[in-house]
């Protein structure tokens, strides 16, 4: 049986730089653009990305230093 095991901020990262492949630069792109989404649509995403970014690095604080 598989435990569960605290994911550090690396794993995070890779966790958070897969899904932003997935929604930017997939195939499954085309599939919710071609839903009407408005324009803005790819900024907000990626202003997420960022956010989620920034929040992931300030949790870090400097034990990675």
């Amino acid at each position: 049986m598989a435990q569960f095991q605290e994911t550090g901020p690396g794993g995070l990262s890779v966790l958070l730089f897969l899904l932003g492949l997935l929604f930017l630069a997939s195939p499954f792109t085309t599939w919710w653009m071609s839903t009407g989404a408005p324009w803005y649509t790819v900024w907000v995403l990626w202003a997420v990305l960022i956010g989620l970014s920034g929040a992931l690095a300030r949790r870090s604080g400097h034990h990675d230093v």
